[in-house]
């Protein structure tokens, strides 16, 4: 069953929803461990926050088979149309990120700045898991996933619009199977992390498209209660697993829990009808900003840690709210200043082609 296009404005809210709580989720994830900032009982779950990534790239396959599924990406020129719109609405911010980071922040030398260039500006920095702790690429990795993500969803769309339900089930475990194994060989035979891998995280991202393309007529989960008992259950889960230290850290084990919970979370929050969070003027900004506090995360790492340093900040809330003032702040001067103006600037410049 294709989604008709037709409901996206529908099940936009609980899908922006889901977005605003996965961006939010990392963010205190990493004041948690590079601030050591408490957050009480919670602690267990905030420090997997990491999990959320998952969510992230899920949601991002989920929302383009939601928007494409009636297009024919094949044709060349709806393909070009994808391309121009995934450019324009993605690179400019990150390029902008990456460079003023490479000059306020970067401590490579010339020669190595000059090497990693082309690397940064074609988005393959995920492709060297080393260079994760290089630069700004600890922070820019999930774009450089992204985007060959995107290069690859063309061909992901055409493929599961051709497979029955029982097949793109059948597609979803294999996926989910080779996502729950990784882990073990990692650890087994001390390998690179995946954490950062754009193949596992493009599986992801697959899961996110094909559960997009299911029958949904489960309308009972469909309401703000199911999504928060799931959000409970998956937080006691967790928390119940880093008590006892079950691979603490180990983001990417933790498929077992994440994988699952999103996916409902997802289908319950895709069929949300609630005029009362269409219409939250907050939500949607938030939204539309998201990418843009992403990227703050690139920065305000640094900054905060200046500022309490300069500041004597020690106090656990003080330093929560400098953290959420600090990055929110960043985050709409990046978004109103520039992710704004110049999307809305290329759009005009190749209108003829969008």
């Amino acid at each position: 069953m294709i989604i008709d296009k037709s409901k996206c404005s529908e099940r936009a809210a609980g899908l922006d929803l889901f977005r605003v709580l996965s961006v939010f989720m990392v963010f205190i994830f990493h004041t948690h461990i590079h601030h050591h900032c408490s957050y009480g009982p919670l602690n267990g779950f905030v420090s997997m926050g990491a999990i959320f990534m998952t969510a992230f790239f899920m949601l991002s396959g989920f929302v383009l088979f939601l928007t494409y599924n009636k297009q024919n990406l094949i044709d060349i020129r709806l393909l070009k149309n994808f391309y121009l719109k995934r450019i324009i609405g993605i690179i400019p911010l990150y390029y902008a990120s990456a460079l003023i980071y490479v000059l306020c922040f970067g401590k490579e030398t010339l020669t190595q700045k000059i090497l990693l260039a082309p690397i940064d500006m074609l988005g393959l920095q995920s492709t060297y898991s080393s260079l994760f702790e290089v630069s700004h690429h600890d922070g820019t990795w999930f774009i450089s996933c992204l985007l060959l993500a995107y290069l690859a969803f063309p061909f992901m769309q055409e493929v599961i619009k051709q497979l029955g339900t029982k097949a793109k089930i059948a597609t979803i475990l294999v996926c989910a199977f080779a996502l729950l194994w990784a882990p073990f060989i990692v650890h087994s035979f001390s390998t690179n992390s995946i954490y950062a891998s754009p193949f596992y995280r493009g599986l992801e991202f697959f899961i996110g498209a094909l559960l997009c393309s299911l029958p949904q007529k489960a309308k009972f989960l469909y309401s703000l209660k199911a999504f928060a008992v799931e959000f409970v259950a998956l937080v006691l889960i967790v928390s119940v697993a880093v008590h006892y230290e079950i691979s603490v850290g180990n983001y990417m084990l933790y498929n077992w829990v994440a994988l699952p919970a999103f996916m409902l979370m997802i289908m319950t929050l895709s069929g949300l009808k609630s005029p009362r969070l269409q219409n939250l003027a907050v939500l949607r900004y938030a939204s539309a900003a998201s990418y843009a506090f992403f990227m703050a995360q690139t920065f305000n790492t640094n900054i905060e840690s200046y500022l309490y340093r300069t500041w004597n900040i020690d106090n656990n809330y003080i330093k929560i709210a400098v953290s959420v003032v600090v990055c929110t702040s960043i985050a709409i001067a990046m978004h109103e200043l520039f992710e704004k103006k110049v999307t809305r600037f290329l759009k005009g410049k190749i209108k003829s082609y969008i």
